[in-house]
């Protein structure tokens, strides 16, 4: 009889889940609400689990306990006792020896490379790099959240942008167009009054981040603040993954980078400005989209909890179906 793996990526908002045979062919596919630990606590992260785990057996008429392996990639479980209290929870299941539980970091690292070793780069409303090789820990840089860090995440690039308006206003910054083009957004009369919005938490990180288009879009029409806002974003990425490397001792040896996240919808002077970076321990870099998203990285994880050699025909299965978009 075939062994069979679920493979579960967990977030803030919702959470995917993929059920798959050894040969990588992927049999049923589900998507359920949060899983974030940090956010739903234990109670709601089990519901949705089990309903999860329902839910990709009843195409196959399975039991969660026929599973194999059950990989989980959740956000909120980055720490060794959030891991154990996940699994407590699960605990009282017959399933639940062959769960594991890690976060959605790891998964995003594993699908990128196809289970193989190399750094990744997320950057959305946040930022946060994350590497590995073929024989130690995983390691990482930034994440510190926007108020202690998040430099290169969108975040950044809007926080950035509203100062240069700012600087304009006070006569001390470069002229740019940022500063109209905000007033306008916001329906302001001008730019100093977005200040009690921001910090009312009436216009906050998020919606800060939200700024990150327009910042390339008058970066590419050549308004210098921006594009100098673009240059420091993509400064400060190649020096979290720098960090990584370093940390991987990657000197004078193959970087493989994965860009992950919405910044890089437009990412050439991005690229450039991170390789600059990379350019200073080594000269080979290669900076490549991911290979698969993370909830097939979960699935190739609980694969290799089975011993089971990620093989090419496995990868060539995995990317024959088309998966819910989380």
């Amino acid at each position: 009889m075939e062994r069979l793996a679920i493979g579960v990526d967990g977030g803030g908002s919702e959470t995917l889940g993929i059920l798959v045979n050894e040969y990588g062919s992927i049999l049923t596919q589900a998507k359920v609400g949060p899983t974030n630990y940090q956010a739903v606590g234990g109670p709601r992260l089990k519901q949705e689990l089990e309903k999860l785990f329902q839910l990709l057996g009843v195409g196959q008429n399975l039991k969660v306990r026929q599973v194999d392996q059950i990989y989980l990639g959740l956000a909120g479980a980055g720490r060794e006792s959030d891991k154990k209290e996940i699994l407590s929870l699960l605990g009282n299941n017959d399933y639940a020896a062959r769960i594991s539980v890690e976060s959605d970091a790891m998964i995003a690292l594993a699908g990128a490379f196809s289970g193989s070793e190399g750094i990744i780069l997320i950057a959305g409303t946040g930022a946060i790099c994350f590497g590995r090789n073929k024989t130690g820990p995983v390691v990482r840089s930034g994440g510190w959240g926007y108020l202690l860090g998040d430099e290169g995440s969108g975040f950044f690039i809007g926080q950035q942008a509203i100062m240069a308006a700012l600087k304009d206003l006070d006569g001390r910054g470069e002229k740019t167009r940022l500063r109209e083009e905000i007033e306008r957004r916001y329906q302001l009369a001008q730019i100093d009054l977005i200040i009690p919005k921001i910090y009312k938490q009436e216009i906050d990180r998020v919606e800060i981040s939200r700024l990150a288009p327009l910042v390339f879009e008058l970066a590419v029409e050549n308004d210098l603040a921006a594009a100098g806002i673009i240059r420091r974003t993509g400064h400060e990425q190649g020096k979290l993954v720098k960090a990584v490397a370093e940390k991987l001792e990657l000197f004078n040896k193959k970087i493989r980078v994965a860009l992950i996240g919405g910044i890089f919808n437009q990412r050439e002077i991005l690229e450039n400005e991170i390789a600059k970076e990379l350019y200073e321990i080594s000269w080979d870099v290669e900076i490549i989209e991911s290979d698969f998203p993370p909830v097939i990285g979960a699935a190739i994880m609980a694969l290799k909890e089975l011993k089971i050699d990620i093989s090419d025909s496995i990868i060539y299965n995995l990317h024959q179906t088309e998966l819910i978009q989380k």
